[in-house]
């Protein structure tokens, strides 16, 4: 990014004798990592990833990079929302993400809900870089704002940009310009009445397609499958109601992967 980076972190993950182990992990102010483990005892190494700062601020350019070698299993999930403060200037903060999985490997990335304030600018780009025989999962989710003081779409930009890659071709080119003053975010192909929605990208061959209705109470869900991947939209009244369904899909679409933890011919 042009003028440097506010705040980065990166992490490189390796199977190693029996485990996955961190050989590389970086990280400057905001963020904060907390130590690997191995809570399941199947090998993986899990992270929790915390931005310790305010929130993203104007101007911000923070960097994630995560990368997962032959064979390992990542997961690295965010504690705490992403809060997205107000740009009166009209400069934007900006999240670059870049995450790349070799074959056989499996990555699960999981960032907290971003938070809009009022008159906030983001821009978010996202690269998912899978070689064949390797997966990938994230979830994106994304507020209205902050509806308990009166910020339901207060916000003044959201430029939210995902190109995801399996094997040596893309799979899944996404870009979403929300901007609530020039169209509003309840029509169709957006929010609609709902105050979260989710975003569940899962790249690579072997993801099984739940087979659940797609509704439960006031959430409600849609997948689709695509050459390489799978993608899921959820959309409900609270951040835990829609957290919930997004868990329940991920166990289910990612069932017999985590089986083949330290096998780079997966």
């Amino acid at each position: 990014m042009p003028g440097g980076d506010s705040g980065c972190v990166r992490i490189r993950a390796e199977w190693i004798g029996a485990r996955t182990a961190i050989v590389e992990a970086f990280r400057s102010v905001p963020f904060h990592l907390g130590l690997p483990s191995d809570r399941v005892g199947d090998g993986r190494a899990e992270l929790i990833l915390q931005n310790v700062g305010p929130g993203v601020l104007p101007s911000d350019r923070l960097r994630i990079e995560l990368d997962v070698g032959p064979g390992a299993t990542l997961d690295v999930r965010g504690q705490g929302a992403t809060r997205i403060h107000p740009s009166p200037s009209g400069v934007p903060g900006e999240i670059e993400t870049r995450l790349r999985v070799d074959t056989g490997g499996l990555m699960i990335f999981l960032p907290g809900e971003l938070i809009p304030y009022r008159a906030a600018r983001l821009h978010q780009a996202t690269t998912l870089a899978v070689a064949r025989g390797g997966h990938l999962a994230m979830v994106e989710t994304l507020t209205r704002g902050r509806e308990a003081m009166g910020e339901r779409d207060a916000y003044a930009t959201l430029d939210l940009r995902i190109r995801a890659g399996y094997g040596e071709r893309p799979v899944l080119i996404e870009r979403a310009r929300l901007e609530p003053a020039n169209r509003a975010t309840d029509s169709i192909g957006r929010h609609g009445p709902f105050a979260v929605s989710a975003s569940l990208y899962l790249i690579g061959e072997r993801w099984q397609m739940p087979p659940e209705p797609h509704g439960a109470g006031e959430v409600t869900w849609a997948i689709d499958a695509g050459n390489g991947y799978l993608l899921g939209r959820v959309l409900g009244p609270t951040m835990q109601a829609v957290s919930a369904v997004v868990r329940r899909l991920l166990t289910k679409a990612s069932a017999g992967l985590l089986q083949d933890c330290g096998t780079a011919e997966a």
